[in-house]
């Protein structure tokens, strides 16, 4: 890892009537050093700058219950993965990940 850069906004009480409330967004960069693997054929660099954002909005259900969507958009650093059988290389695309939470307070 070379450089780290990241940023985050958060607040509550957004939509009018619900000052319970909560959301946030983030990103974040990652530039790589890539290191280089030589052969007498081709030269292969093996990662690639890395970034990732997320979004969630927490829903305050009552004020002891709260459901939270969350989403998270992720390029990770690693470019391909390798399989020996068969011998074969995958491109790592990048990932989505969707998410709930229920959270109670007693």
């Amino acid at each position: 890892m070379h450089y780290f850069y990241s940023f985050g906004l958060g607040g509550n009480g957004i939509i009018p009537g619900r000052p319970n409330d909560q959301f946030g967004l983030g990103y974040y960069y990652i530039t790589i050093r890539n290191p280089q693997f030589t052969v007498a054929i081709a030269t292969r660099t093996f990662l690639r700058n890395e970034y990732g954002f997320e979004a969630f909005y927490d829903v305050a259900l009552t004020p002891w219950m709260q459901l939270t969507p969350d989403i998270q958009v992720i390029r990770p650093a690693q470019r391909d993965v390798f399989t020996l059988v068969p011998l074969s290389r995958q491109g790592i695309d990048t990932a989505t990940v969707f998410g709930v939470r229920l959270q109670m307070y007693f």
